[in-house]
């Protein structure tokens, strides 16, 4: 209701503001008059319905309760995702799309839904390696009796799920994403992301995995620190794993669209997070209001680049899977590398062996290993600066504030 229908979509200004967003927060109204209500519903849904198997989990890793786990998964995020690729552009009842005149072809369906198809994969066993924590008692949680029997627990859990996560999720998703726009994460990283130029629903989740890594680690925060009922980790998962969908659907024409972020696809360097967090862009000069000139950007982006990219219309170029090359190879190996290090010492632990390696050298390498290998191969392979393009920021300015808050959020 808030766009224009007399101009093209997208070219309605958005009006964003920090006491805007504050007033938003404390009203709950980012809550209860937002996507987020809906997530939270599907969430709690299917959290009653299908539990966490943590009794299952106590026997260690079986393949009855993982695949359970990875099934449940699959299927509500199939349903979210592929009901909005049938209603936008199956049945056409969205009618704005931002750009109408490109649409994806086969090739790059396939593309997206085996990146998709490895989000819900790492989403899944994510789930299931804190299920087998909470199981064996290395981390601690309410368990559904206490839940349920405590008020004080009953409010600390509604105020987690209905204030905390949503807001810690958009700004999380901020210093996460904005982190991978480094060029040597971007390079062999977040590259994959921006193959997708003008997105569709599945495109929200096609990331590289290592970007899979770093954008879930969002779920770790609350739990590992506060003792709370195992929803909230439901819950924020859920809201990691549906919100990409409907957010990257390519149409303004709908309740959960999402024109903030479609314009950071399509201009590249601007508004690095969601309307909540539209504040940070604003400070550093980073937000543009809508497609089209811009009279509040002042970051890196120039219009010329347009010129190229109209010369092409074909949905994304890019967007197909391929053979790589050398240096994106040698990254591929390593993150393989990397993984199966990580899951045979996950195994020998579970069966009580000694792991491959200690745990926090296994730790450190899944951590750092593939932020460290990507800094390597770009001062080898890549021409530009390993900091573009916010290179001509200061390290002991607004770059080195960036890099450490995106590796607080994500890294340690």
């Amino acid at each position: 209701a808030w766009a224009d229908g007399e101009k093209p979509a997208g070219h309605t200004s958005l009006t964003l503001s920090l006491s805007q967003t504050l007033h938003s927060m404390v009203t709950l109204q980012n809550f209860f008059y937002s996507p987020n209500f809906v997530w939270f519903a599907i969430s709690l849904l299917v959290y009653l319905c299908f539990p966490y198997d943590i009794e299952a989990a106590k026997e260690g890793w079986r393949a009855g309760w993982v695949l359970k786990r990875l099934a449940i998964n699959a299927s509500v995020a199939l349903a979210y995702y592929g009901f909005f690729f049938w209603a936008l552009y199956g049945r056409g009842y969205s009618h704005r799309k931002f750009s109408p005149d490109t649409f994806p072809t086969v090739a790059n369906m396939v593309h997206n839904l085996w990146y998709w198809t490895l989000g819900v994969l790492q989403w899944s066993l994510s789930e299931c390696a804190m299920v087998r924590l909470y199981a064996t008692g290395k981390v601690s949680y309410v368990s559904h009796e206490e839940l349920l029997s405590s008020p004080y627990h009953m409010a600390a859990t509604a105020f987690l799920a209905v204030v905390v996560v949503p807001n810690w999720r958009e700004h999380h998703f901020y210093f996460a994403h904005r982190f991978t726009h480094i060029r040597a994460l971007y390079k062999y990283v977040h590259s994959l992301h921006h193959r997708n130029t003008d997105p569709e629903p599945f495109s929200g989740l096609c990331m590289h995995p290592v970007e899979h890594l770093l954008y879930f680690s969002n779920a770790l925060t609350p739990v590992l620190y506060l003792r709370c009922s195992p929803f909230i980790y439901f819950f924020i998962f859920m809201h990691l794993g549906l919100a990409p969908g409907a957010g990257h659907s390519g149409f303004e024409d709908h309740w959960q669209a999402d024109q903030y972020h479609y314009i950071h696809h399509a201009k590249f360097e601007c508004n690095y997070g969601s309307p909540t967090s539209g504040w940070i862009d604003q400070f550093f000069g980073t937000f543009r209001e809508k497609l089209g000139s811009s009279s509040a950007y002042k970051g890196e982006y120039r219009d010329d680049y347009d010129a190229k990219a109209g010369k092409e219309k074909v949905w994304s170029a890019q967007g197909h899977l391929g053979m790589q090359s050398e240096d994106h190879l040698a990254y591929t190996f390593f993150c393989l590398a990397t993984t199966a290090l990580l899951i045979a010492s996950a195994l020998r632990i579970g069966a009580g062996q000694p792991p491959v390696l200690p745990g926090c050298v296994v730790a450190a390498l899944v951590a750092y290993g593939p932020i460290a290998f990507a800094l390597l191969l770009c001062l080898r392979y890549d021409k530009m600066s390993w900091r573009w393009p916010f290179h001509h920021e200061r390290l002991l300015g607004a770059f080195g504030f960036f890099a450490v808050a995106g590796w607080l959020s994500c890294v340690v």
